[in-house]
């Protein structure tokens, strides 16, 4: 067998032939191809793109078939949200409207998420996804069939909507709980970090794709699109290779163990602050978008293409938030950086309720979901780094439930905005954010200028103890 050293001769020898004579033709290029082999050998490999920092859990087969089902998969439910709120404010050309079918939709947070995390840990996680995602597709598949045959009334919106919501409640929870046995642990925020990228980017793909195929075929194309994307994910969960499912032994109450996360909660001041303004952003900031086709038609004057750019700009700015918190090595994660993100969300929310021009509306819902998502991926990193692993998923689903008050913030922010005006409804909206999150600030800087007063107070009566 010829030595590294041997062919990295042989190698200088051919290049110094290929200097001479460049045109050999067939015969120069078959050399070339030789050398390409030989320096395959000579020197490493050049470094796969799943090698990368940021993207190194793409080298588990099972986390990649999720990541790659989930991009097709939430597009398409993105695309049926546009759909959705575009069918409504047509249907009924009433901001109420859209707030309460917006009440339906995430109402089910709140009845049903405890539920929903109770059978994630007590089920195959598997078997619970591929079940919420064909029941999610037979219901893509009756809203198609209603609007197509133009049947379609408010009230069949509010039941699939709410239908809908109980699926989607059950489906998250089993989805991020899934994501533990994928990847080690040592890999686990980067995996979540990806995760929460990819359903950034398609808040970006489903509402632009969305409003082309409104402007091009109708609302009923984006229903049986959404309703052909779920058969993607259900192929890849059932390529997964995971081992057998095992019950969990103990079968405590659920109930007593809501209440015990509840109570660990409130007796944390700087989870309980953390969780208090993300219930505060979830009422009056982050049922925005439902709004939106209102400042689409009434106030920038576009069609259907241009409502479709505009519900995609928050993705936009969510995906390059998700990717620079994957990308980052130190990042202190605290109250005060939580606090700075909930203010650029406000003062980008307010800016937009008054914006006329479509490329600053579409800038200013870009940071909107840059500040959005950034906020809320700090806020969950703080609240996985505080509690206790036996009390970890009982205070996230606490913190998740903040989805369900998107429902009264919808209904609140409709009406408002037929008695107002969904402009001045926004600046309000963005305005109580801001001084919520400046509020917290100054309570959150007292709170640790105690404790620091605590802790010198006490290290002055060791100190004397020990004299």
């Amino acid at each position: 067998m010829p030595s590294s050293l041997d062919l990295l001769n042989g190698h200088q020898s051919r290049k110094l032939a290929e200097d001479r004579y460049p045109f050999d033709g067939f015969e120069s290029w078959t050399r070339s191809r030789k050398i390409k082999s030989i320096n395959s050998v000579v020197k490493p490999n050049m470094p796969n793109l799943r090698d990368l920092r940021t993207l190194r859990s793409l080298k588990h087969r099972n986390f990649r078939l999720l990541l790659e089902g989930a991009l097709i998969s939430s597009s398409g439910d993105f695309m049926q949200n546009v759909a959705q709120s575009w069918l409504v404010w047509h249907v009924s050309n009433s901001p109420v409207a859209i707030g309460v079918i917006a009440f339906f939709d995430t109402l089910p947070r709140l009845l049903v998420g405890a539920v929903g995390g109770a059978i994630a840990d007590r089920f195959d996680r598997r078997r619970v996804l591929m079940i919420t995602q064909t029941a999610a597709m037979i219901q893509a598949i009756i809203y198609w069939l209603l609007v197509q045959f133009e049947v379609i009334e408010l009230w069949h919106i509010a039941v699939l909507a709410f239908f809908l919501g109980i699926v989607n409640t059950i489906n998250q929870t089993s989805r991020q709980s899934l994501v533990n046995s994928l990847v080690p642990k040592e890999e686990l925020l980067n995996a979540i970090g990806l995760q929460s990228s990819v359903f950034n980017f398609s808040k970006i793909l489903g509402p632009s794709a969305g409003g082309l195929i409104i402007a091009s075929v109708g609302i009923a194309g984006c229903f049986l699109v959404n309703a052909i994307s779920f058969v993607f994910l259900l192929f890849n969960l059932y390529l997964m290779e995971l081992p057998p499912w095992e019950k969990r032994k103990d079968e405590q109450n659920m109930w007593a163990d809501v209440k015990e996360g509840f109570s660990y909660l409130l007796s944390n001041r700087r989870l309980l602050y953390i969780v208090g303004l993300s219930y505060v952003i979830a009422t009056f900031g982050a049922p925005y978008n439902r709004f939106v086709p209102i400042f689409a038609t009434n106030v920038l004057h576009v069609g259907a293409s241009g409502f479709g750019l505009l519900m995609s700009a928050p993705g936009v700015g969510a995906t390059v938030a998700a990717l620079v918190l994957a990308s980052v090595n130190k990042l202190r994660v605290g109250v005060r950086s939580i606090c700075f993100s909930s203010l650029g969300f406000a003062v980008s929310l307010a800016l937009f309720a008054f914006s006329h021009n479509f490329v600053l509306s579409f800038l200013f819902l870009a940071m909107i979901g840059f500040c959005q998502i950034s906020g809320r991926a700090l806020s969950n990193t703080a609240i996985q780094t505080a509690t206790p692993d036996n009390l970890l998923g009982r205070v996230l689903s606490l913190f998740f439930m903040d989805r369900g008050l998107w429902s009264l913030g919808s209904m609140l922010i409709g009406a408002s905005g037929a008695a107002i005006g969904m402009d001045w409804t926004f600046a309000i909206c963005g305005a109580v954010c801001a001084i919520t999150a400046m509020t917290l600030l100054i309570v959150s800087r007292r709170y640790r200028a105690e404790l620091a007063r605590q802790r010198v107070d006490l290290s002055a009566i060791t100190q004397q103890s020990d004299l």
